[in-house]
């Protein structure tokens, strides 16, 4: 009887030890899967933007100008909200609206190229992770950013 009560009490160590390593590591593989997926949406929302950003209105009308009339969504000076709309358009459901930070080079300019860059900050939950991945301020946030550059048609 002595033996049955002591094999019971080894595996109870055993999983008191082990336990807090495995639970470690399956919410790591969830926040590396999280990371993956903003990484993924933001270079895809920046995408789909300069392409919108770079495509000709017409290919007929002035092909060797690079003006917000033949560029611009709306075809007027200075008007990124067609792009804007496009680059939101396409966020996730999983990802605040207010941890974004995007700018918007070369549209509806003369310039031949645009460029869409943004970072999007990532709040992890595996404890320590933030820091050990380079978060700078401590919270367990790291920034995940992309930038595309599109030449205009």
């Amino acid at each position: 009887m002595k033996t049955h009560a002591k094999s019971r009490g080894q595996a109870v160590v055993e999983m008191a030890l082990v336990l807090p390593i495995f639970i470690f590591v399956i919410v790591g593989i969830f926040d590396f899967g999280r990371a993956l997926h903003s990484w993924s949406t933001l270079n895809f929302q920046c995408t789909k933007a300069a392409r919108l950003a770079a495509k000709r209105l017409s290919p007929l009308i002035a092909r060797n100008l690079y003006t917000p009339e033949t560029h611009t969504p709306l075809g007027q000076q200075d008007d990124v909200y067609g792009v804007h709309d496009e680059f939101w358009k396409y966020r996730s459901p999983t990802m605040a609206e207010a941890d974004y930070d995007v700018t918007f080079e070369g549209v509806g300019t003369g310039t031949q190229n645009v460029t869409i860059s943004a970072t999007y900050n990532l709040k992890l939950i595996t404890p320590f992770m933030g820091s050990i991945l380079g978060g700078s301020n401590g919270d367990g946030t790291i920034v995940i950013s992309s930038s595309v550059t599109e030449e205009k048609e």
